[in-house]
């Protein structure tokens, strides 16, 4: 395994979840290894989760062959959730509906979280995720635990 670099820049959409109406911000990146890209994500950052008050982000990771003459049949994605507890940050497998890359014809298909979590590409999507929950500046704000931030 080699060192992860995230690639992004500072766009940010707004949306609105279809089974709660709790508004989100997105983001977009590309993860690197050893310079290849290797994974594209997207970030839907919730102040207020739908099934929580607390804020989180759910990471819809893309991973695949993205080699010149490779579609999206080679590739697929996982949900993955994000949020504050404590000092730490913690992720895990999500059935969030409604992956993006529908519209973007990226992946084929995305898992569903006990597929994710039985594929032979469990640990790839949870290191991947990891590095994005912690390294993107953009997802810092929920998260950072609120004990930590407040004097």
């Amino acid at each position: 395994m080699g060192a992860l670099r995230l690639e992004h820049d500072d766009q940010v959409t707004d949306g609105v979840c279809p089974n709660c109406g709790a508004p989100f911000e997105s983001v977009i990146g590309v993860i690197y290894e050893n310079e290849e890209a290797v994974s594209i994500y997207r970030a839907d950052i919730f102040d207020h989760f739908h099934r929580d008050a607390e804020p989180r982000a759910v990471l819809f990771i893309a991973v695949g062959d993205w080699d010149d003459g490779t579609d999206l049949s080679d590739r697929c994605s996982a949900a993955i959730e994000a949020w504050a507890e404590g000092s730490r940050v913690r992720i895990a497998f999500s059935d969030r509906a409604g992956s993006p890359w529908q519209d973007l014809e990226v992946v084929s298909w995305q898992l569903t979280s006990k597929e994710a979590e039985a594929s032979p590409l469990r640990d790839a999507f949870l290191r991947l995720a990891d590095h994005v929950a912690c390294n993107d500046r953009r997802l810092r704000r929920v998260l950072t635990s609120r004990s930590a931030t407040q004097p």
